[in-house]
């Protein structure tokens, strides 16, 4: 447990920005994974390995491998605070900011093409159904983004087709925005992690962004700003789409089951 809170970001969205470029600058390649508290829980990442299916098992292994992991919600927020309390975490920051993937990448996207300009930064996509990810690279496309290669999830990720796009650039921030999962089994983060040989060779920064593409496609709407400066938009979700979000919710209301074993009493 400690070993996966203290992966997590602590750093607001400007400087969280910044350092992103200077690792992947540095490296020539980076991978930066949202996590969110349901997530946790439905895989089971603070049990003992005895209790754990292989996935769940390589779903730990893969975020703590990642080079940044960003918080995503109040929940998490309210449970790294705890932690922090009880003295499970040693950090001078109670509470961590709200990186979400919603609000955060598009942040990122923008902020770095204000830094390095379009020219300098190649967008390409991967997964979500073929009408969304068009949709999505023409709503990058009108804001001077430069989406050099976009493949729908439901097919075998074309590695001949993505490389031949960027050899045709040179000195370019070359940044994959992955983008299909579920509650049960994180498809991205699992691709990403068996990929990774790949990401390095290509000079990649990966970011795996859930649902995003929905929301860049217009599929799905953002809940209104009140909601989300309540910190309600979770429970916006659950009345428009309760079937997609129920698991999600009940899994967010284990915190206080998960406070207590693992912060009060210190369980494994």
């Amino acid at each position: 447990m400690k070993s996966t809170l203290q992966k997590i970001s602590t750093t607001d969205y400007a400087e969280t920005s910044d350092n992103i470029i200077s690792v992947y600058n540095e490296q020539w390649h980076c991978v930066v994974n949202f996590i969110y508290f349901s997530q946790l829980v439905s895989q089971k990442v603070f049990s003992s390995a005895k209790k754990k299916t292989e996935k769940e098992k390589e779903y730990k292994k893969l975020i703590l491998k990642a080079d940044f992991l960003l918080p995503d919600g109040i929940a998490l927020q309210i449970f790294y605070y705890c932690a922090v309390l009880f003295w499970v975490v040693k950090s001078d920051k109670k509470w961590i900011p709200n990186l979400n993937w919603t609000d955060f990448t598009p942040y990122f996207l923008n902020d770095t093409k204000q830094k390095y300009w379009s020219q300098r930064i190649n967008i390409l996509l991967y997964w979500s159904k073929p009408n969304v990810v068009e949709k999505v690279k023409e709503n990058l496309s009108l804001k001077w983004y430069n989406v050099i290669y976009s493949q729908d999830g439901f097919s075998e990720f074309d590695r001949d087709k993505a490389e031949k796009s960027l050899n045709e650039y040179v000195d370019t921030t070359n940044i994959l925005l992955v983008a299909r999962s579920t509650p049960k089994i994180p498809l991205q983060e699992l691709w990403t992690s068996r990929n990774y040989q790949k990401i390095q060779d290509n000079k990649l920064l990966v970011m795996n962004v859930w649902w995003l593409f929905d929301f860049i496609a217009w599929v799905q709407k953002r809940a209104p700003k009140v909601f989300r400066k309540l910190k309600l938009e979770r429970l916006r979700r659950l009345c428009s789409q309760p079937k997609r979000n129920y698991k999600k919710v009940v899994n967010s209301l284990m915190i206080i089951p998960y406070i207590f074993r693992y912060l009060i009493l210190k369980k494994d």
